[in-house]
């Protein structure tokens, strides 16, 4: 029995420069973290003894006698990817809903790889585990989207992430202190609206040459904050994480919604500098980073649908065999 653990993330500055049509013309530089929230999946050869070849147990149970024919696309890609001839028994949990901005269907993927690869006795880098997740997504699935949640889920940690026009990208930590990180979570909230959506469409929307001017600013503000972390300055990061919000939603009419503005504006009321709705947008959960970490709890009273969480340092790994 393989059971591997795959974190989730939250990008801060940069998204949606990490799309192909862009970082191919432009580059790309990310800011994020990953957070100690786990998608995890048990996996296991059939026995041979049982009446079926595959069983797959996540938001509904498959139970097939021919790998060809698994429904679950991202499961069947990467099947299909490693060839995998013999029966499999998977079961998946995840810590956070899907469809709702953390990068979930990566981090499923990455994990997925790496649970494959440790049922044969074999072992992926980190970068080999990105770039094939990355190829099984945007190249054997044909989804929409950027390549940095593939990224986020191998590596975890708190980093910067240089994509250059190749596609080939550099991970490094963000040299910071212990208790700068520390000092980070404890001003930081994230609160979920209570709503999922389908990223693959709102993808689509953005990934439009007509979205170049917004995004050269989204990369502008990324090279500017980085600046705020080396000199410890949450209260600027806060600043241009509210004005990096408002340049994202100059991207699309579909990035916000009138519920995502009004509950961002009351948060702003209790003591948010600034935030974003992560992932795409539309709905989710939104990440904001407060001026008095005083007003965390009382916040956090307020808005039930919030969740405690921590960095991330390890990324995806296997947690037993």
């Amino acid at each position: 029995m393989i059971i591997s653990r795959t974190p989730f993330r939250v990008s801060l500055f940069g998204g949606s420069t990490d799309y192909e049509s862009f970082y191919s013309r432009f580059g790309s530089y990310l800011i994020g973290f990953c957070l100690n929230k786990y998608a995890y999946l048990a996996i296991r050869r059939t026995p041979k003894y049982l009446p079926h070849k595959t069983l797959l147990t996540y938001s509904v149970i498959e139970k097939l006698d021919r790998n060809q024919d698994i429904q679950h696309r991202s499961i069947k890609g990467v099947i299909d990817y490693c060839n995998i001839q013999f029966g499999i028994e998977l079961n998946h949990f995840s810590d956070l809903p899907s469809q709702t901005g953390t990068g979930s269907s990566s981090s499923f993927i990455v994990g997925l790889l790496n649970s494959i690869y440790a049922l044969q006795g074999l072992a992926l880098s980190k970068e080999e585990a990105s770039n094939i997740a990355i190829d099984i997504e945007r190249n054997v699935l044909s989804e929409p989207g950027g390549i940095q949640d593939q990224i986020w889920a191998s590596y975890g940690g708190l980093n910067t992430i240089v994509i250059n026009p190749s596609g080939s990208f550099d991970v490094q930590p963000m040299s910071v202190t212990q208790a700068f990180k520390q000092e980070f979570i404890n001003r930081s909230i994230i609160i979920y609206t209570g709503k999922t959506r389908k990223s693959f469409t709102l993808a689509k929307s953005l990934d439009h040459k007509c979205t170049d001017k917004p995004k050269k600013k989204l990369l502008d503000i990324a090279h500017e904050a980085h600046e705020h972390f080396i000199n410890f300055d949450i209260d600027n990061i806060g600043l241009l994480l509210h004005k990096s919000w408002l340049e994202k939603k100059k991207l699309s009419t579909s990035v916000s919604s009138e519920d995502v503005d009004k509950l961002y504006t009351g948060l702003q009321y209790d003591g948010m500098i600034g935030g974003k709705l992560m992932g795409a947008g539309k709905s989710g959960f939104i990440f904001g980073i407060l001026k008095d970490p005083r007003d965390k709890e009382l916040i956090k009273k307020k808005y039930v649908n919030h969740i405690d969480f921590d960095i991330d340092e390890e990324g995806s790994k296997i947690i037993h065999k």
